[in-house]
Protein backbone atom coordinates (compact mmCIF):
# COMPACT_ATOMS: atom_id res chain seq x y z
CA UNK A 1 0.00 0.00 0.00
CA UNK A 2 0.99 3.51 -0.65
CA UNK A 3 1.61 5.44 3.09
CA UNK A 4 -1.46 7.48 4.14
CA UNK A 5 -0.94 11.09 2.63
CA UNK A 6 -1.69 11.97 6.51
CA UNK A 7 1.56 10.50 7.69
CA UNK A 8 3.62 10.58 4.32
CA UNK A 9 6.94 12.23 5.28
CA UNK A 10 10.12 13.51 3.56
CA UNK A 11 11.23 9.75 1.62
CA UNK A 12 14.87 11.00 2.70
CA UNK A 13 14.10 11.19 6.11
CA UNK A 14 12.06 7.79 6.47
CA UNK A 15 14.96 5.83 4.91
CA UNK A 16 17.22 7.23 7.01
CA UNK A 17 15.42 6.77 10.13
CA UNK A 18 14.24 3.40 8.50
CA UNK A 19 18.16 2.37 8.44
CA UNK A 20 18.36 2.84 11.88
CA UNK A 21 16.04 0.37 13.01
CA UNK A 22 16.34 -2.31 9.87
CA UNK A 23 13.34 -3.84 11.73
CA UNK A 24 11.44 -1.17 13.04
CA UNK A 25 8.17 -2.71 12.24
CA UNK A 26 8.85 -4.50 15.32
CA UNK A 27 11.59 -4.05 17.63
CA UNK A 28 11.76 -4.26 21.05
CA UNK A 29 12.31 -1.89 23.46
CA UNK A 30 14.17 -2.38 26.85
CA UNK A 31 11.92 -1.34 29.66
CA UNK A 32 13.33 -0.95 33.75
CA UNK A 33 11.31 -1.88 35.51
CA UNK A 34 12.32 -1.83 38.99
CA UNK A 35 16.16 -1.03 40.07
CA UNK A 36 17.78 -1.34 43.29
CA UNK A 37 15.80 -3.86 44.89
CA UNK A 38 17.15 -6.83 46.84
CA UNK A 39 14.78 -9.66 45.53
CA UNK A 40 11.85 -10.09 42.85
CA UNK A 41 9.40 -12.90 42.04
CA UNK A 42 8.73 -13.66 38.73
CA UNK A 43 5.86 -16.28 37.75
CA UNK A 44 3.97 -17.65 35.08
CA UNK A 45 1.07 -20.04 34.85
CA UNK A 46 2.41 -21.75 31.89
CA UNK A 47 5.90 -21.99 33.46
CA UNK A 48 9.30 -20.42 32.84
CA UNK A 49 12.48 -20.80 31.17
CA UNK A 50 15.57 -18.94 32.91
CA UNK A 51 19.09 -18.75 31.38
CA UNK A 52 22.39 -17.43 31.44
CA UNK A 53 21.69 -14.31 29.72
CA UNK A 54 23.28 -13.86 25.95
CA UNK A 55 22.46 -17.92 25.93
CA UNK A 56 20.14 -19.76 24.10
CA UNK A 57 17.11 -21.60 24.51
CA UNK A 58 18.81 -24.71 24.99
CA UNK A 59 20.71 -23.25 27.85
CA UNK A 60 18.28 -23.79 30.73
CA UNK A 61 19.29 -23.18 34.16
CA UNK A 62 16.07 -24.76 35.88
CA UNK A 63 13.05 -27.19 34.93
CA UNK A 64 10.27 -24.95 33.28
CA UNK A 65 7.98 -27.88 35.94
CA UNK A 66 9.87 -26.38 38.71
CA UNK A 67 9.73 -22.88 37.49
CA UNK A 68 6.10 -21.30 37.39
CA UNK A 69 7.02 -19.13 40.19
CA UNK A 70 11.22 -18.16 40.86
CA UNK A 71 12.44 -15.93 43.76
CA UNK A 72 15.60 -13.98 43.03
CA UNK A 73 17.46 -12.45 45.25
CA UNK A 74 20.68 -10.20 45.42
CA UNK A 75 23.98 -11.18 47.08
CA UNK A 76 27.28 -9.21 46.12
CA UNK A 77 28.63 -10.22 42.85
CA UNK A 78 25.49 -12.22 41.63
CA UNK A 79 22.16 -13.54 41.84
CA UNK A 80 20.89 -16.43 44.17
CA UNK A 81 17.69 -18.05 42.27
CA UNK A 82 14.82 -20.32 43.91
CA UNK A 83 17.37 -20.36 47.64
CA UNK A 84 19.41 -22.76 45.72
CA UNK A 85 21.07 -21.29 42.04
CA UNK A 86 24.01 -19.00 41.98
CA UNK A 87 25.20 -17.00 39.41
CA UNK A 88 27.44 -14.61 39.07
CA UNK A 89 25.58 -12.48 35.80
CA UNK A 90 22.13 -11.76 34.85
CA UNK A 91 19.79 -13.77 33.80
CA UNK A 92 16.58 -14.02 31.14
CA UNK A 93 13.27 -15.35 32.55
CA UNK A 94 10.63 -16.32 29.53
CA UNK A 95 7.42 -17.15 30.10
CA UNK A 96 6.18 -20.70 28.02
CA UNK A 97 3.15 -21.62 26.28
CA UNK A 98 1.96 -18.23 25.18
CA UNK A 99 1.64 -16.99 29.09
CA UNK A 100 2.08 -13.47 30.67
CA UNK A 101 5.42 -12.78 33.02
CA UNK A 102 4.39 -11.21 35.91
CA UNK A 103 7.05 -9.56 37.82
CA UNK A 104 5.71 -9.27 42.25
CA UNK A 105 2.21 -9.91 40.78
CA UNK A 106 1.82 -7.24 37.82
CA UNK A 107 2.02 -9.36 34.13
CA UNK A 108 3.92 -7.78 31.37
CA UNK A 109 4.38 -9.35 27.76
CA UNK A 110 7.51 -9.97 26.37
CA UNK A 111 10.06 -11.57 28.70
CA UNK A 112 12.72 -9.92 31.77
CA UNK A 113 16.30 -9.93 32.63
CA UNK A 114 17.66 -9.69 35.76
CA UNK A 115 20.83 -8.00 36.42
CA UNK A 116 22.96 -7.71 39.38
CA UNK A 117 24.44 -4.80 40.18
CA UNK A 118 27.79 -4.00 41.57
CA UNK A 119 25.95 -2.57 44.90
CA UNK A 120 24.90 -6.08 45.48
CA UNK A 121 21.28 -4.83 44.65
CA UNK A 122 18.92 -5.84 41.37
CA UNK A 123 17.13 -4.81 38.43
CA UNK A 124 14.58 -6.08 35.78
CA UNK A 125 13.97 -5.16 32.75
CA UNK A 126 11.22 -5.85 30.48
CA UNK A 127 12.19 -7.16 26.75
CA UNK A 128 8.91 -5.89 25.13
CA UNK A 129 8.25 -5.56 21.57
CA UNK A 130 7.28 -1.68 20.85
CA UNK A 131 3.59 -1.85 20.04
CA UNK A 132 2.83 -3.76 22.98
CA UNK A 133 4.74 -1.41 25.09
CA UNK A 134 3.22 1.29 23.61
CA UNK A 135 -0.49 -0.41 24.50
CA UNK A 136 0.37 -0.02 27.85
CA UNK A 137 2.41 3.34 28.21
CA UNK A 138 -0.56 5.08 25.72
CA UNK A 139 -3.59 3.23 28.06
CA UNK A 140 -1.71 4.53 31.44
CA UNK A 141 -0.49 8.34 30.01
CA UNK A 142 -4.22 8.88 28.95
CA UNK A 143 -7.91 7.94 30.16
CA UNK A 144 -9.57 5.84 27.58
CA UNK A 145 -12.60 7.65 27.41
CA UNK A 146 -10.66 10.93 25.90
CA UNK A 147 -11.03 11.43 22.02
CA UNK A 148 -9.40 9.05 19.38
CA UNK A 149 -7.13 11.48 18.09
CA UNK A 150 -5.82 12.46 20.93
CA UNK A 151 -5.24 9.00 21.72
CA UNK A 152 -3.20 8.43 18.54
CA UNK A 153 -1.13 11.49 18.83
CA UNK A 154 -0.04 9.93 22.40
CA UNK A 155 0.76 6.74 20.96
CA UNK A 156 2.97 8.95 17.94
CA UNK A 157 4.48 10.83 20.57
CA UNK A 158 5.19 7.97 23.07
CA UNK A 159 6.81 5.70 20.15
CA UNK A 160 9.07 8.57 19.12
CA UNK A 161 10.12 8.75 22.90
CA UNK A 162 10.91 5.52 23.47
CA UNK A 163 13.07 5.25 20.10
CA UNK A 164 14.70 8.22 20.43
CA UNK A 165 16.26 6.48 23.88
CA UNK A 166 17.48 3.42 22.07
CA UNK A 167 21.07 2.54 22.53
CA UNK A 168 21.87 5.90 25.12
CA UNK A 169 25.30 5.38 26.57
CA UNK A 170 24.00 6.85 29.83
CA UNK A 171 22.05 3.82 30.48
CA UNK A 172 23.12 0.72 28.64
CA UNK A 173 21.60 -1.93 30.23
CA UNK A 174 18.09 -0.42 29.25
CA UNK A 175 16.73 2.13 26.94
CA UNK A 176 13.63 3.93 29.28
CA UNK A 177 12.46 3.39 32.58
CA UNK A 178 8.74 2.67 33.82
CA UNK A 179 7.91 5.72 35.48
CA UNK A 180 7.62 9.27 35.68
CA UNK A 181 11.34 9.74 34.78
CA UNK A 182 10.44 8.13 30.86
CA UNK A 183 6.97 6.99 30.42
CA UNK A 184 4.57 5.26 32.75
CA UNK A 185 3.79 1.67 31.80
CA UNK A 186 1.11 -0.20 33.18
CA UNK A 187 1.66 -3.29 32.06
CA UNK A 188 -1.32 -5.74 30.66
CA UNK A 189 -3.86 -4.66 33.30
CA UNK A 190 -3.34 -0.97 31.83
CA UNK A 191 -4.69 -2.06 28.15
CA UNK A 192 -7.65 -0.95 27.03
CA UNK A 193 -9.60 -1.31 23.55
CA UNK A 194 -8.64 2.43 23.14
CA UNK A 195 -5.51 2.18 23.53
CA UNK A 196 -4.79 -0.88 21.49
CA UNK A 197 -6.51 0.65 18.30
CA UNK A 198 -4.54 4.11 18.70
CA UNK A 199 -1.11 2.35 18.89
CA UNK A 200 -2.34 0.17 15.74
CA UNK A 201 -3.63 2.81 13.65
CA UNK A 202 -0.17 4.68 14.10
CA UNK A 203 1.87 1.79 13.59
CA UNK A 204 5.27 3.24 12.69
CA UNK A 205 4.61 6.57 12.81
CA UNK A 206 6.90 8.68 14.11
CA UNK A 207 8.18 12.26 14.47
CA UNK A 208 11.42 12.97 12.84
CA UNK A 209 13.84 16.41 12.95
CA UNK A 210 17.45 16.38 11.16
CA UNK A 211 17.01 12.51 9.84
CA UNK A 212 17.17 11.43 13.67
CA UNK A 213 13.96 10.25 15.54
CA UNK A 214 12.84 13.45 17.62
CA UNK A 215 12.73 12.86 21.54
CA UNK A 216 9.31 13.42 21.97
CA UNK A 217 8.65 15.19 25.47
CA UNK A 218 5.96 15.49 26.98
CA UNK A 219 3.48 16.55 29.78
CA UNK A 220 0.46 16.57 31.39
CA UNK A 221 -0.06 20.55 31.12
CA UNK A 222 1.57 23.39 29.84
CA UNK A 223 -0.70 26.02 31.54
CA UNK A 224 -1.21 28.08 28.70
CA UNK A 225 2.71 28.11 27.54
CA UNK A 226 4.86 25.16 26.00
CA UNK A 227 8.09 25.81 27.20
CA UNK A 228 11.53 24.99 25.06
CA UNK A 229 13.82 21.91 25.91
CA UNK A 230 16.03 23.78 28.16
CA UNK A 231 14.49 22.75 31.68
CA UNK A 232 15.39 19.07 30.26
CA UNK A 233 19.07 20.25 28.62
CA UNK A 234 17.71 19.20 25.08
CA UNK A 235 17.16 22.39 23.04
CA UNK A 236 15.73 20.80 19.42
CA UNK A 237 14.62 23.03 17.21
CA UNK A 238 11.33 21.45 17.22
CA UNK A 239 10.92 22.08 21.14
CA UNK A 240 9.48 25.55 21.15
CA UNK A 241 7.58 28.47 23.68
CA UNK A 242 4.39 29.42 22.36
CA UNK A 243 1.75 29.81 23.39
CA UNK A 244 -1.15 26.80 23.89
CA UNK A 245 -5.04 28.06 23.94
CA UNK A 246 -5.88 24.45 23.69
CA UNK A 247 -5.55 23.02 27.56
CA UNK A 248 -7.26 25.86 29.62
CA UNK A 249 -9.99 22.25 30.14
CA UNK A 250 -7.38 21.17 32.31
CA UNK A 251 -8.06 20.74 36.27
CA UNK A 252 -4.47 21.82 36.23
CA UNK A 253 -4.73 25.08 34.66
CA UNK A 254 -4.43 26.71 37.39
CA UNK A 255 -3.33 25.26 41.20
CA UNK A 256 -2.67 26.30 44.98
CA UNK A 257 -0.14 24.48 46.78
CA UNK A 258 0.12 24.48 50.33
CA UNK A 259 3.78 23.51 51.07
CA UNK A 260 4.59 22.77 55.17
CA UNK A 261 6.90 25.64 55.88
CA UNK A 262 9.00 23.07 58.53
CA UNK A 263 9.38 20.33 56.00
CA UNK A 264 10.32 22.58 53.35
CA UNK A 265 13.11 24.36 55.84
CA UNK A 266 14.52 20.84 57.13
CA UNK A 267 14.68 19.78 53.35
CA UNK A 268 16.15 22.84 52.27
CA UNK A 269 18.79 22.69 55.34
CA UNK A 270 19.82 19.39 54.06
CA UNK A 271 20.83 20.00 50.82
CA UNK A 272 21.71 23.47 51.00
CA UNK A 273 22.83 24.88 54.38
CA UNK A 274 21.01 26.58 57.05
CA UNK A 275 20.07 30.05 56.41
CA UNK A 276 18.46 30.65 59.36
CA UNK A 277 14.37 30.92 59.87
CA UNK A 278 13.10 31.12 56.24
CA UNK A 279 11.08 34.67 56.06
CA UNK A 280 10.59 34.86 52.22
CA UNK A 281 10.36 32.44 49.13
CA UNK A 282 10.31 34.29 45.63
CA UNK A 283 10.50 33.97 42.35
CA UNK A 284 13.49 34.99 41.02
CA UNK A 285 14.31 34.41 37.78
CA UNK A 286 11.88 33.49 34.81
CA UNK A 287 12.87 31.45 31.28
CA UNK A 288 10.67 32.80 27.90
CA UNK A 289 7.62 30.40 28.90
CA UNK A 290 7.71 32.35 32.34
CA UNK A 291 8.54 29.26 34.65
CA UNK A 292 10.87 30.21 37.23
CA UNK A 293 14.31 29.35 36.81
CA UNK A 294 15.70 30.72 39.86
CA UNK A 295 13.99 30.76 43.41
CA UNK A 296 15.54 32.84 46.60
CA UNK A 297 14.90 31.49 50.03
CA UNK A 298 15.85 34.28 52.60
CA UNK A 299 16.34 33.20 56.17
CA UNK A 300 17.87 35.06 59.12
CA UNK A 301 21.00 34.16 58.34
CA UNK A 302 20.68 35.75 54.67
CA UNK A 303 19.45 34.79 51.23
CA UNK A 304 20.33 31.55 49.06
CA UNK A 305 19.30 31.04 45.19
CA UNK A 306 18.48 27.71 44.59
CA UNK A 307 17.39 26.29 40.87
CA UNK A 308 13.65 25.91 40.02
CA UNK A 309 14.03 22.21 39.95
CA UNK A 310 15.58 22.29 43.03
CA UNK A 311 12.90 24.67 44.44
CA UNK A 312 10.04 21.93 43.47
CA UNK A 313 11.83 18.62 44.21
CA UNK A 314 12.47 20.05 47.90
CA UNK A 315 8.54 21.40 47.93
CA UNK A 316 7.04 18.26 46.50
CA UNK A 317 6.17 17.94 42.62
CA UNK A 318 3.17 16.35 43.14
CA UNK A 319 1.99 19.78 45.62
CA UNK A 320 4.01 22.15 43.54
CA UNK A 321 3.04 20.74 39.78
CA UNK A 322 4.93 23.16 37.45
CA UNK A 323 7.40 25.97 37.19
CA UNK A 324 4.97 28.79 35.81
CA UNK A 325 4.64 29.69 39.08
CA UNK A 326 2.58 32.87 39.92
CA UNK A 327 3.12 33.59 43.65
CA UNK A 328 4.61 32.26 46.59
CA UNK A 329 3.75 33.46 49.96
CA UNK A 330 4.38 32.48 53.16
CA UNK A 331 1.46 32.01 55.14
CA UNK A 332 1.75 30.76 59.12
CA UNK A 333 3.17 27.57 59.04
CA UNK A 334 2.77 26.61 55.47
CA UNK A 335 4.24 27.89 52.33
CA UNK A 336 1.34 28.88 49.82
CA UNK A 337 2.29 28.53 46.02
CA UNK A 338 0.23 29.26 43.16
CA UNK A 339 1.00 28.20 40.03
CA UNK A 340 -0.39 26.88 36.39
CA UNK A 341 0.11 23.62 34.56
CA UNK A 342 1.79 19.97 35.45
CA UNK A 343 5.01 19.06 34.54
CA UNK A 344 7.57 20.12 32.27
CA UNK A 345 5.89 21.81 29.52
CA UNK A 346 7.83 20.63 26.75
CA UNK A 347 6.20 19.18 23.83
CA UNK A 348 2.90 17.85 24.03
CA UNK A 349 0.54 18.81 26.72
CA UNK A 350 -1.57 16.06 27.63
CA UNK A 351 -4.90 17.86 28.53
CA UNK A 352 -4.28 20.11 25.04
CA UNK A 353 -3.79 17.33 22.74
CA UNK A 354 -7.84 16.14 24.86
CA UNK A 355 -8.77 19.91 23.73
CA UNK A 356 -7.40 19.88 20.00
CA UNK A 357 -9.29 16.44 19.75
CA UNK A 358 -12.29 18.27 21.39
CA UNK A 359 -12.12 21.30 18.88
CA UNK A 360 -12.15 18.36 16.13
CA UNK A 361 -8.34 18.42 15.15
CA UNK A 362 -6.83 14.91 13.91
CA UNK A 363 -3.79 13.25 15.42
CA UNK A 364 -1.36 14.88 12.73
CA UNK A 365 -2.25 18.57 13.69
CA UNK A 366 -1.88 17.86 17.15
CA UNK A 367 1.61 16.41 17.20
CA UNK A 368 3.01 19.08 14.47
CA UNK A 369 1.31 21.85 16.58
CA UNK A 370 3.28 20.59 20.04
CA UNK A 371 6.10 19.83 17.75
CA UNK A 372 6.62 22.60 15.25
CA UNK A 373 9.43 21.66 12.09
CA UNK A 374 9.35 18.26 12.88
CA UNK A 375 8.10 15.95 10.22
CA UNK A 376 5.98 12.69 10.56
CA UNK A 377 7.13 10.09 8.48
CA UNK A 378 6.57 5.97 8.67
CA UNK A 379 9.20 3.09 9.49
CA UNK A 380 6.78 0.65 7.96
CA UNK A 381 5.05 0.04 4.55
CA UNK A 382 1.45 1.53 5.20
Amino acid sequence: MKPSVLWAGCAAVAAAVACAFPSAAAPNVRVQLLHDRLDVVLSSDGGLAVRPYGFDLAATMLEPEITTVLDVQAQPGGLVLADAVEIGQPIVVEPLSGSQLAVNGKEYRGSAIVQPSPDGSLSVVNIVDIDQYLDGVVAAEMPASWPQPALEAQAIVARSYALAKFGNPQHPTYDVQAGEQDQVYGGVAAETPASSTAVEGTRGIVLVSGGQIATAYYSACDGGYTSDGSPLEDPEPYLQVKTDPYCPLSPYMRWTASVPLARFEAAFAAKFGNVGEIKAVQVGTTDASGRAKTIVVTGTIGPKIISGPDFRLLAGQHLVKSLRIISIILAGDSLMVDGAGFGHGVGLCQYGARGMAIAGYGAADIVRFYYPGAELTSLVER
